[in-house]
């Protein structure tokens, strides 16, 4: 069994549906759990969004879990453009798991995602010169490794494919192509600990695994739509429907009734935070919003649940007390469509905020 602590819940999606793009039996859970029959078991943490303790707190008790599960090896997902508390919780996983390394590759080629001398690039650009300078939880403000990371008193060791691993540690791998990701898949030292972006995972299992046929998609009404997403792309769909009444807007007014209405007439219905809210903190915002969208569940009984962002996503299911999930299509990279075994004939289908959904995906 390989065993994935991803600290979202879009990215621990995201390597589930790389598990079934290669054939896996997989399962995502927010707990670890005593015993899986999963090839591949995936736990959804939500540390990104706690602070720096609480997400230690977090990630010592899953680490000290998934061991006793005693897995083939352990990968360690992080965000790509390295969000959230990287460092400290590839500290903790190496001293809970006794290992000597962490081999980090945040990098994800497919996407633009690349990091070439010291620094990372989205499609060419430098990543603070982009959207996610604006993330409202960690904004990105300088494109050196080591100032998004925060390691500049005490830098993290950046290679190249072709140099050689320190000994102990962390240590950043650069790539700027997929062929990159597979020269690190190929060159990893023993009791090292892997850690980074869905790319890197793929490549790992890629050089053991086949990739299987994928199905055609499959979606069926009625749908909600779910967008916990603050990027400006997603804001831009979300404001586009609003002037054909398409959309609801969370607000401080009465609003579900007309959710259930459009799911019930219409077989869709799409949902998003109305904008003057959005000066609240993003906890509060996901609080809300998993509270609000709750009795939805419960009267209309969509069949599809579409959510991007994963701090949304993972509050909603939180509220709802479903704990297990098992993946069943890959969409698109990141874009994973699951089943819940606690609520039959329900899926969900959950993407990052600052990942497309496929064109026969629309708002």
């Amino acid at each position: 069994m390989i065993a994935v602590i991803a600290d979202d819940l879009t990215g621990a999606a995201e390597l589930g549906g790389i598990g079934i793009r290669h054939g896996l039996k997989t399962e995502i859970r927010l707990t670890v759990g005593y015993s899986t029959e999963a090839d591949l078991l995936v736990i959804a943490a939500d540390s990104r969004s706690k602070d720096e303790t609480a997400a230690i707190e977090e990630m010592t008790r899953i680490t000290r879990d998934i061991r006793r599960l005693k897995p083939e090896f352990i990968y360690k997902k992080t965000d790509s453009v390295l969000r959230g508390h990287v460092i400290a919780e590839l500290k903790t996983h190496l001293q809970i798991l006794n290992c000597r390394l962490a081999l980090l590759i945040p990098a994800n080629p497919s996407l633009g995602r690349t990091i070439r001398n010291g620094h990372y690039y989205l499609n060419g650009e430098p990543i603070h010169q982009t959207s996610f300078s604006t993330d409202p939880e960690f904004p990105i403000l300088d494109s050196d490794l080591q100032s998004m990371l925060h390691t500049k008193s005490q830098p993290i060791p950046v290679r190249k494919p072709t140099e050689e691993l320190p000994v102990r540690g962390i240590v950043i791998g650069e790539a700027q192509s997929n062929d990159d990701l597979h020269r690190w898949a190929k060159k990893i030292p023993p009791n090292t600990l892997l850690a980074g972006a869905a790319g890197f995972f793929s490549a790992i299992l890629e050089n053991q695994y086949p990739i299987i046929p994928t199905q055609k998609p499959i979606l069926t009404k009625p749908m909600l739509y779910i967008s916990g997403s603050t990027f400006e792309a997603n804001r831009n769909l979300i404001s586009k429907k609003v002037s054909d009444g398409g959309v609801t807007y969370i607000s401080n007014t009465p609003w579900q009734q007309k959710v259930i209405n459009d799911l019930r007439d219409h077989g869709k219905a799409i949902v998003a935070i109305e904008p003057i809210l959005q000066k609240l903190s993003a906890l509060q915002l996901r609080r809300e919003m998993a509270k609000a969208i709750a009795p939805i569940l419960q009267i209309a009984q969509p069949a599809e649940l579409i959510i991007e962002g994963g701090s949304t996503a993972y509050a909603i299911l939180q509220q709802m007390g479903w704990r297990q999930f098992i993946p069943e299509q890959e969409f698109a990279q990141g874009v994973v469509r699951m089943s819940i075994p606690d609520a039959p004939g329900l899926h969900i289908t959950v993407k990052p905020g600052s990942y497309a959904w496929p064109p026969f995906i629309s708002y």
